[in-house]
C-alpha cells in the first residue's frame, strides 16, 4: 500500500494546478533588544536579519509547487517592493506568475514580525484589503477563464483581503457547473454555496461561524463536530467538507457516508503556520490524482504533519512525503531522494554532517557518536552497511542484526535526520552524492587512516574525530555474551552431571 501512495505522490508531477486569492508577503526581522529606548520605556530593537516568504494563497501556490506539480498563481498585487519580493519567490519557487495582475491603486499586503530570542514581540500589518475594483475584477475573470482550459483542479484560498469578491463568485456561479474539481479554502465557505465545490476545508474556528453554534472544550470538540455532518454539507454546498482540527487531526464528510477521521501525527506541534495551505495542496493533489477522499485525506495530513515540525512558514516536498510513507519515515530508499533533500537542505544553508558504520549493537558509544555528530551541522546523515557488505567488514558472523532491524533502532534516535544504507565496503559513492560539510568517525580511527580521506579533501570536507568510550564496543558486546553462554551451558553441564551421579548413587 505504501509503494502505491509514492507511486500516487510520483503522480503529482503530470498535474497542472490554478491557485487563486489573496497573496501576503511574511516578513521575519530577527534581531536582538538589550537595551531600553531613552526616549520612552521601550526596547530599543537591533535589526540583524530580515526574511521573505510567501503567505495567504501565494504559501498555497509555492505548496503546490513543492509537491510537484505545475502551479498557476492568479491574484492582484500592487506596484510596490513587497509586489516584487512575493513575485522573485514565487519565481524561485517554480510558480507561473504570468497571469498576475498589478494594480497600481492598491498596496500589497505585508505582515512582518519583529523576532528577538525566537519570540515574536511586534507585528506590523500593512496593505490593502477592500475589494478590487470592477475593471480589474474583469481582468481577474478573463485569466481565471483562460488558466481553466488547461488546469486539473482549482484552488480558491480566500483569506477575506479582497481578491475573492462577492460579484467574482457569482460570475463564477452563472456558468453552473466546472469540468475541474474546485476545492475551496476559506474563512466564510458559505459564500462558496452555491457554487458546489468538490471540497471545502474549514477549521474549528471556521465550522463554529458557518453552523452558529458555541465553542467547546477541545475534549469536546470531535464528539460535537461529527454530530454536524448534514449541516456542514448543507451549509457549506460542498460533495466533501474536510474539518481540520488541529491535534485532533481531521475529519472529512461525504454525504451518506460515515464520517472519516484521521488522527494528528505527531501531536506535540512545533509549529502551525501554514499547515493548512499545505494541506489543501496536498489534498488537491491526491483528488485530483483519483484517489478516494478517505486516502486523499491521509496524504494532506501526512504533508500538514511534515510542516508542523519546521519553523517558520514552512513547505512540504514531493520527496519528503514520500519518505514519510517509508516503512521507516528517516530511511531514505535511493540517492536521487536523498539527493533531492540535500538540494532543499541547500537551499535552506543547512550544515550537513555525514558518518556511517554498520551499527549492529546500538550502545552507548554509538549514542554519544551520533549526538556529537548531530552537535557539528545541522542535519545528519547517517549511511549504514547493509547485511552483505556488514559481512564483508565485520565477519560472516556479523550482522547480528538485519539491515532492518538496524535502521529502525536508529529511526528512533533524536539525533538522526535521515539514513540510507550502502552495499560497499566504503561508502566512497553516498559521500559522493551525500557531498557533507562535515564527515565524522570514532576515535578507532585517525584522520589517516580513513580510507575516503583523499575524496573528503577533494569535497572539502571538515573531518571530525569523536573520542571513543574505553571499552564499549559492539565487539566486546558480543564476547561478553558469548562468555555468559558459555558459563551457562557450563554450569547446566555440571548441574546435569551432578544430577545423574545422584540418581546412579540412589540406585546403588
Amino acid at each position: 500500500m505504501k509503494n502505491e501512495i509514492k507511486n500516487i505522490i510520483d503522480h503529482f508531477k503530470n498535474l497542472k494546478i490554478l491557485v487563486i486569492g489573496d497573496a501576503i508577503l511574511d516578513t521575519y526581522i530577527y534581531g536582538t533588544t538589550d537595551r531600553i529606548c531613552r526616549e520612552a520605556p521601550v526596547p530599543v530593537f537591533n535589526s540583524t536579519e530580515e526574511n521573505y516568504s510567501c503567505g495567504g494563497a501565494a504559501n498555497t501556490a509555492i505548496n503546490v509547487s513543492a509537491l510537484g506539480a505545475e502551479t498557476y498563481y492568479l491574484t492582484v498585487l500592487g506596484k510596490d517592493f513587497n509586489a516584487k519580493c512575493l513575485l522573485d519567490n514565487l519565481h524561485r519557487n517554480n510558480v507561473h506568475t504570468e497571469f498576475i495582475l498589478k494594480d497600481k491603486t492598491r498596496k500589497t499586503i505585508a505582515k512582518k514580525r519583529v523576532i528577538a530570542s525566537s519570540n515574536i514581540i511586534l507585528r506590523l500589518d500593512e496593505g490593502t484589503t477592500a475589494d478590487i475594483n470592477d475593471e480589474i475584477e474583469n481582468e481577474l475573470l478573463q485569466k481565471f477563464f483562460e488558466i481553466e482550459d488547461f488546469v486539473d483542479a482549482i484552488i480558491i484560498s480566500d483569506y477575506g483581503f479582497g481578491v475573492i469578491t462577492d460579484s467574482f463568485i457569482h460570475s463564477l456561479q452563472s456558468i453552473g457547473s466546472f469540468s475541474k474539481p474546485i476545492i475551496v479554502d476559506s474563512k466564510d465557505v458559505s459564500r462558496f454555496k452555491n457554487l458546489h465545490p468538490f471540497a471545502v476545508k474549514p477549521n474549528y474556528e471556521e465550522v463554529l461561524q458557518l453552523l452558529k453554534i458555541p465553542k467547546v472544550p477541545k475534549n469536546k470538540r470531535i464528539e460535537q463536530i461529527l454530530k454536524k455532518s448534514d449541516a456542514l454539507l448543507k451549509n457549506s454546498g460542498a460533495e466533501n467538507v474536510v474539518v481540520t482540527l488541529d491535534i485532533d487531526g481531521v475529519i472529512l464528510f461525504q454525504k451518506a457516508k460515515k464520517a472519516y477521521h484521521v488522527n494528528c501525527v505527531p501531536r506535540d506541534l512545533k509549529n502551525t503556520i501554514g499547515a493548512g495551505d499545505t494541506f489543501i495542496s496536498a489534498l488537491t493533489l491526491a483528488a485530483g490524482s483519483g484517489l478516494k477522499m478517505e486516502e486523499a485525506t491521509e496524504i494532506a495530513a501526512a504533508a500538514a504533519a511534515i510542516v508542523v515540525q519546521k519553523d517558520g512558514t514552512a513547505l512540504c516536498t514531493n520527496v519528503q512525503l514520500k519518505s514519510y510513507f517509508n516503512s521507516v519515515p528517516k530511511y531514505i530508499s535511493n540517492t536521487e531522494e536523498l539527493e533531492s533533500i540535500i538540494k532543499e537542505l541547500r537551499k535552506k544553508g543547512k550544515k550537513i554532517v555525514f558518518t556511517n558504520g554498520c551499527f549492529d549493537l546500538i550502545h552507548k558509544g554509538h549514542i554519544a557518536l551520533l549526538n556529537k555528530a548531530r552537535e557539528a551541522g545541522d542535519v545528519l546523515i547517517v549511511g549504514v552497511n547493509n547485511d552483505e557488505s556488514a559481512r564483508k567488514v565485520k565477519g560472516p558472523d556479523r550482522p547480528v542484526n538485519t539491515l532492518e532491524d538496524r535502521i529502525t533502532v536508529l529511526a528512533g534516535l533524536q539525533s538522526i535526520d535521515y539514513i540510507i544504507s550502502f552495499g560497499e565496503e566504503s561508502p566512497l559513492q553516498l559521500i559522493k552524492s551525500v557531498h557533507p560539510d562535515v564527515f565524522v568517525k570514532g576515535a578507532d580511527y585517525t584522520e589517516k587512516s580513513i580510507p575516503e580521506l583523499p575524496l573528503l579533501k577533494k569535497l572539502s570536507c571538515q573531518v571530525k574525530i569523536i573520542p571513543c568510550l574505553q571499552d564499549i564496543s559492539t565487539t566486546n558486546i558480543i564476547h561478553r555474551i558469548n562468555e555468559i553462554v558459555e558459563e551457562t551451558e557450563q554450569k547446566n553441564e555440571v548441574k546435569k552431571t551432578g544430577k545423574i551421579m545422584a540418581e546412579e548413587k540412589s540406585l546403588s
